[in-house]
Protein backbone atom coordinates (compact mmCIF):
# COMPACT_ATOMS: atom_id res chain seq x y z
CA UNK A 1 0.00 0.00 0.00
CA UNK A 2 3.08 2.00 0.42
CA UNK A 3 4.57 1.82 -2.52
CA UNK A 4 0.66 1.96 -4.38
CA UNK A 5 0.83 5.34 -2.65
CA UNK A 6 4.60 6.96 -3.74
CA UNK A 7 3.68 5.78 -7.24
CA UNK A 8 1.00 7.98 -7.12
CA UNK A 9 2.25 10.76 -5.60
CA UNK A 10 5.02 10.83 -8.50
CA UNK A 11 2.48 10.23 -10.79
CA UNK A 12 0.56 13.26 -9.69
CA UNK A 13 3.56 15.66 -9.56
CA UNK A 14 5.04 14.37 -13.20
CA UNK A 15 1.97 15.75 -14.37
CA UNK A 16 1.28 18.79 -12.31
CA UNK A 17 5.32 20.07 -13.42
CA UNK A 18 3.99 19.47 -17.52
CA UNK A 19 2.43 22.79 -18.01
CA UNK A 20 5.27 24.12 -17.01
CA UNK A 21 7.98 22.05 -19.13
CA UNK A 22 5.87 23.08 -22.03
CA UNK A 23 6.36 26.76 -21.64
CA UNK A 24 9.59 26.43 -21.12
CA UNK A 25 10.75 24.40 -23.86
CA UNK A 26 12.30 25.73 -26.54
CA UNK A 27 10.54 28.73 -28.77
CA UNK A 28 9.43 27.66 -32.11
CA UNK A 29 11.30 29.45 -35.46
CA UNK A 30 7.30 30.20 -36.28
CA UNK A 31 6.36 31.88 -32.20
CA UNK A 32 6.24 35.74 -31.57
CA UNK A 33 9.19 35.84 -29.23
CA UNK A 34 11.59 33.73 -32.10
CA UNK A 35 11.08 36.86 -34.34
CA UNK A 36 11.35 39.31 -31.91
CA UNK A 37 15.02 38.15 -30.36
CA UNK A 38 16.23 37.50 -34.35
CA UNK A 39 14.64 41.18 -35.21
CA UNK A 40 16.99 42.36 -32.32
CA UNK A 41 20.22 39.99 -33.37
CA UNK A 42 19.86 41.75 -36.49
CA UNK A 43 19.90 45.07 -35.15
CA UNK A 44 22.70 44.52 -32.81
CA UNK A 45 24.81 42.81 -35.38
CA UNK A 46 24.05 44.05 -38.90
CA UNK A 47 23.26 47.58 -37.67
CA UNK A 48 25.73 47.90 -34.91
CA UNK A 49 28.42 45.51 -35.72
CA UNK A 50 28.59 45.65 -39.08
CA UNK A 51 27.20 48.73 -40.22
CA UNK A 52 28.67 50.53 -37.11
CA UNK A 53 25.13 52.16 -36.52
CA UNK A 54 25.87 53.06 -32.85
CA UNK A 55 22.61 55.01 -32.33
CA UNK A 56 20.54 51.76 -33.51
CA UNK A 57 21.82 49.69 -31.00
CA UNK A 58 22.41 51.84 -27.58
CA UNK A 59 18.53 51.24 -27.02
CA UNK A 60 19.21 47.93 -26.72
CA UNK A 61 22.10 47.32 -24.28
CA UNK A 62 21.41 47.31 -20.34
CA UNK A 63 23.44 49.83 -18.57
CA UNK A 64 24.95 47.04 -16.17
CA UNK A 65 26.01 44.63 -19.30
CA UNK A 66 28.22 41.97 -18.31
CA UNK A 67 29.97 40.77 -21.51
CA UNK A 68 32.42 37.46 -20.95
CA UNK A 69 34.65 36.80 -23.72
CA UNK A 70 36.95 33.74 -23.93
CA UNK A 71 39.58 35.91 -25.35
CA UNK A 72 39.19 39.62 -24.52
CA UNK A 73 38.10 39.47 -20.52
CA UNK A 74 35.82 40.79 -18.83
CA UNK A 75 33.28 43.95 -20.33
CA UNK A 76 30.88 45.41 -17.18
CA UNK A 77 29.13 48.48 -18.06
CA UNK A 78 27.24 49.47 -21.12
CA UNK A 79 29.43 52.44 -21.95
CA UNK A 80 32.53 49.85 -21.73
CA UNK A 81 30.68 47.89 -24.60
CA UNK A 82 30.33 50.88 -26.60
CA UNK A 83 33.26 51.91 -26.48
CA UNK A 84 34.50 48.90 -27.54
CA UNK A 85 33.17 48.77 -30.74
CA UNK A 86 33.93 51.89 -31.63
CA UNK A 87 37.33 51.36 -31.02
CA UNK A 88 38.15 47.91 -31.87
CA UNK A 89 35.41 47.12 -34.82
CA UNK A 90 34.56 50.14 -36.38
CA UNK A 91 38.32 52.61 -35.97
CA UNK A 92 39.37 50.64 -39.39
CA UNK A 93 36.88 50.69 -42.59
CA UNK A 94 39.90 49.97 -44.27
CA UNK A 95 39.61 46.37 -42.74
CA UNK A 96 36.36 45.67 -41.46
CA UNK A 97 35.04 42.98 -39.17
CA UNK A 98 31.73 41.88 -40.02
CA UNK A 99 29.55 39.15 -38.38
CA UNK A 100 27.27 36.54 -39.74
CA UNK A 101 25.01 34.31 -38.12
CA UNK A 102 25.33 30.74 -39.45
CA UNK A 103 21.94 29.29 -40.33
CA UNK A 104 20.29 27.41 -38.40
CA UNK A 105 22.07 27.96 -35.22
CA UNK A 106 19.82 30.45 -33.50
CA UNK A 107 18.00 28.89 -30.13
CA UNK A 108 15.33 30.84 -28.18
CA UNK A 109 14.67 29.61 -24.47
CA UNK A 110 12.02 31.75 -22.85
CA UNK A 111 12.30 32.50 -19.06
CA UNK A 112 8.80 32.98 -17.17
CA UNK A 113 8.27 34.07 -13.06
CA UNK A 114 4.64 32.69 -12.45
CA UNK A 115 3.97 32.62 -15.98
CA UNK A 116 4.84 36.05 -17.30
CA UNK A 117 7.31 36.26 -19.83
CA UNK A 118 10.41 38.29 -17.92
CA UNK A 119 12.97 37.58 -20.43
CA UNK A 120 14.63 34.87 -22.96
CA UNK A 121 17.87 32.70 -23.33
CA UNK A 122 19.49 33.10 -27.18
CA UNK A 123 22.28 30.33 -28.15
CA UNK A 124 24.00 30.96 -31.33
CA UNK A 125 27.02 30.00 -33.38
CA UNK A 126 28.02 32.89 -35.44
CA UNK A 127 31.42 33.75 -38.09
CA UNK A 128 33.51 36.66 -38.60
CA UNK A 129 34.81 37.85 -41.36
CA UNK A 130 37.44 40.73 -42.29
CA UNK A 131 36.12 42.85 -45.56
CA UNK A 132 38.74 44.61 -47.35
CA UNK A 133 38.07 47.26 -50.25
CA UNK A 134 38.19 45.37 -53.65
CA UNK A 135 38.46 42.21 -51.73
CA UNK A 136 36.09 39.26 -50.71
CA UNK A 137 35.40 38.97 -46.75
CA UNK A 138 37.47 36.38 -45.48
CA UNK A 139 36.64 33.77 -42.49
CA UNK A 140 38.82 34.62 -39.61
CA UNK A 141 36.99 32.62 -36.99
CA UNK A 142 33.85 31.30 -35.37
CA UNK A 143 32.85 31.44 -31.89
CA UNK A 144 29.34 30.05 -29.76
CA UNK A 145 27.40 32.99 -27.96
CA UNK A 146 24.50 32.50 -25.13
CA UNK A 147 22.74 36.27 -24.36
CA UNK A 148 20.89 37.14 -21.79
CA UNK A 149 17.36 39.33 -22.64
CA UNK A 150 15.46 40.71 -20.00
CA UNK A 151 12.26 42.86 -20.65
CA UNK A 152 12.46 46.26 -18.72
CA UNK A 153 8.90 48.22 -19.11
CA UNK A 154 8.37 46.33 -22.16
CA UNK A 155 11.27 46.67 -23.71
CA UNK A 156 14.21 44.23 -24.31
CA UNK A 157 17.22 44.72 -22.88
CA UNK A 158 20.74 42.24 -23.60
CA UNK A 159 21.80 41.94 -19.91
CA UNK A 160 24.30 39.20 -20.15
CA UNK A 161 26.57 38.35 -22.96
CA UNK A 162 28.62 34.59 -22.90
CA UNK A 163 30.85 34.72 -26.09
CA UNK A 164 33.40 31.63 -25.91
CA UNK A 165 34.75 28.69 -27.82
CA UNK A 166 36.44 30.72 -30.50
CA UNK A 167 38.34 28.78 -33.59
CA UNK A 168 40.32 29.67 -35.74
CA UNK A 169 38.93 28.25 -39.04
CA UNK A 170 42.05 26.29 -39.48
CA UNK A 171 42.89 25.71 -35.66
CA UNK A 172 43.66 21.66 -36.50
CA UNK A 173 45.65 22.32 -39.57
CA UNK A 174 48.05 25.10 -38.89
CA UNK A 175 48.17 24.34 -35.35
CA UNK A 176 51.99 25.90 -34.35
CA UNK A 177 54.34 24.66 -31.51
CA UNK A 178 56.04 26.87 -29.40
CA UNK A 179 59.85 26.43 -29.03
CA UNK A 180 61.80 27.95 -25.88
CA UNK A 181 63.73 31.26 -26.53
CA UNK A 182 65.84 32.42 -23.14
CA UNK A 183 64.57 35.05 -20.67
CA UNK A 184 66.93 37.68 -21.80
CA UNK A 185 64.98 37.67 -25.21
CA UNK A 186 61.77 37.52 -23.45
CA UNK A 187 62.16 40.05 -21.23
CA UNK A 188 63.59 42.63 -24.13
CA UNK A 189 60.20 42.23 -25.76
CA UNK A 190 58.71 43.93 -22.10
CA UNK A 191 57.22 47.22 -22.18
CA UNK A 192 54.81 49.98 -23.87
CA UNK A 193 53.59 49.90 -27.59
CA UNK A 194 51.23 52.13 -29.36
CA UNK A 195 50.16 51.85 -32.43
CA UNK A 196 47.37 53.97 -34.80
CA UNK A 197 44.61 51.46 -33.30
CA UNK A 198 46.01 49.73 -30.19
CA UNK A 199 47.76 50.34 -26.60
CA UNK A 200 49.77 47.75 -25.69
CA UNK A 201 51.43 46.34 -22.63
CA UNK A 202 53.73 43.41 -22.93
CA UNK A 203 54.87 41.72 -19.69
CA UNK A 204 56.63 38.07 -19.66
CA UNK A 205 54.64 34.94 -19.03
CA UNK A 206 56.85 31.80 -18.42
CA UNK A 207 58.43 30.96 -21.18
CA UNK A 208 55.87 33.13 -23.54
CA UNK A 209 54.54 36.96 -23.80
CA UNK A 210 51.55 38.59 -21.82
CA UNK A 211 49.40 41.10 -23.94
CA UNK A 212 46.98 43.72 -22.26
CA UNK A 213 44.92 45.67 -24.49
CA UNK A 214 42.36 47.38 -23.08
CA UNK A 215 40.03 45.00 -21.74
CA UNK A 216 41.69 41.93 -23.28
CA UNK A 217 44.56 39.84 -22.61
CA UNK A 218 45.59 37.22 -24.63
CA UNK A 219 48.97 34.85 -24.21
CA UNK A 220 51.28 34.87 -27.15
CA UNK A 221 54.07 31.97 -27.72
CA UNK A 222 57.06 31.98 -29.61
CA UNK A 223 57.63 29.91 -32.79
CA UNK A 224 60.78 31.91 -33.06
CA UNK A 225 63.05 34.42 -31.52
CA UNK A 226 61.17 37.22 -32.72
CA UNK A 227 57.62 36.07 -33.89
CA UNK A 228 55.10 34.37 -31.97
CA UNK A 229 51.70 33.52 -32.35
CA UNK A 230 48.33 32.49 -30.72
CA UNK A 231 46.15 29.36 -31.46
CA UNK A 232 43.01 31.41 -30.17
CA UNK A 233 43.24 33.48 -33.50
CA UNK A 234 44.86 34.26 -36.75
CA UNK A 235 46.84 36.40 -35.43
CA UNK A 236 51.16 36.59 -34.99
CA UNK A 237 52.76 39.15 -34.01
CA UNK A 238 56.63 40.23 -34.78
CA UNK A 239 58.88 42.06 -32.95
CA UNK A 240 61.29 44.05 -34.99
CA UNK A 241 64.88 44.50 -33.68
CA UNK A 242 67.31 47.81 -34.28
CA UNK A 243 70.74 48.16 -33.39
CA UNK A 244 70.02 45.35 -30.33
CA UNK A 245 67.06 47.53 -29.23
CA UNK A 246 63.26 46.33 -30.01
CA UNK A 247 61.95 49.22 -31.85
CA UNK A 248 58.33 48.12 -32.25
CA UNK A 249 55.67 45.09 -32.49
CA UNK A 250 53.90 44.23 -36.30
CA UNK A 251 50.66 42.59 -35.72
CA UNK A 252 49.40 40.53 -38.67
CA UNK A 253 45.95 38.91 -39.36
CA UNK A 254 46.57 35.59 -42.02
CA UNK A 255 49.29 37.20 -43.05
CA UNK A 256 47.68 40.93 -43.67
CA UNK A 257 49.35 43.53 -41.42
CA UNK A 258 46.73 45.08 -39.11
CA UNK A 259 48.88 47.52 -36.76
CA UNK A 260 52.23 48.40 -36.04
CA UNK A 261 52.63 49.97 -32.53
CA UNK A 262 56.18 51.25 -32.00
CA UNK A 263 57.73 50.66 -28.33
CA UNK A 264 57.33 53.90 -26.53
CA UNK A 265 58.74 51.84 -22.83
Amino acid sequence: MKTSYVSQAIFLFTIFLLPFQKTTAQAETSDELFETIKKMDAVLFENGFNQCMISDIEPLISDDLEFYHDQGGITNSKEKFLSTIKQNICSNQKQKPIRKLMENSLEIFPLYDKGRLYGAIQNGTHEFFIKENDKEPYLTSTAKFSHLWIKENDSWKLKRVLSYDHKNPNTTANKKEEITISNAILESYVGKYKGQNVRAIITKKENALQMNSGDMQLIISPESENMFFTNKAPLTFEFVVDNGFVTKMIVRENGNIVEEAKKIE
